[in-house]
């Protein structure tokens, strides 16, 4: 289980604009501003979170055109978090935390992947931890009915070559 728990209000660090591969630094604070947020906290040596990054990708691909914002924070250097999201074909924006990891220590994140779907008002709508296939499923369906789309599940059976469990 994550320290920050679904239901509970995210910690102030939401406020700190970090560096990112879109343009400019972003805050989750401001992107907030426009909607709920889907949070991915990672390190890109962990398998877990190689795993994880495509079905976030995946839920930014399926809700595009809502208010749905998809972010990872990653804990690697900026040219580590390009390279990672290249490879990874991620093209949803990802904050660099820098070595200090200021997001990370404020969630008090106990592994990664840590992912948190986060409502406009601060509250932890959905949270999961590592890699799991019910869980990621979970993930999906907590964004469908948190921005009004039909459920589907995000890990199907054309993801058959992919554990339903991957260890961080």
């Amino acid at each position: 289980m994550a320290a920050i728990e679904t239901g509970s209000k995210v910690p102030d660090a939401i406020d700190l604009s970090l560096e990112s591969t879109a343009d400019g630094p972003i805050s989750i604070a401001d992107a907030l501003a426009n909607g709920p947020v889907l949070a991915g906290l990672y390190k890109s040596s962990c398998q877990a979170s190689k795993t994880m990054f495509p079905f976030l990708e995946r839920l930014h691909q399926r809700h595009a055109g809502t208010p749905l914002t998809v972010l990872g924070v990653s804990q690697d250097s900026l040219n580590i978090t390009r390279s990672f999201a290249r490879r990874g074909g991620i093209t949803f924006p990802i904050l660099v935390e820098g070595d200090e990891y200021p997001v990370s220590k404020a969630f008090d994140i106990m592994s990664t992947p840590t992912v948190y779907l986060i409502k406009e008002d601060g509250t932890v709508a959905y949270e999961t931890m590592g890699f799991f296939k019910d869980p990621v499923n979970g993930l999906g369906d907590a964004v469908a009915e948190l921005v009004g789309a039909d459920k589907a599940p995000l890990y199907t059976e054309q993801d058959s070559d992919i554990p339903a469990f991957v260890p961080g």
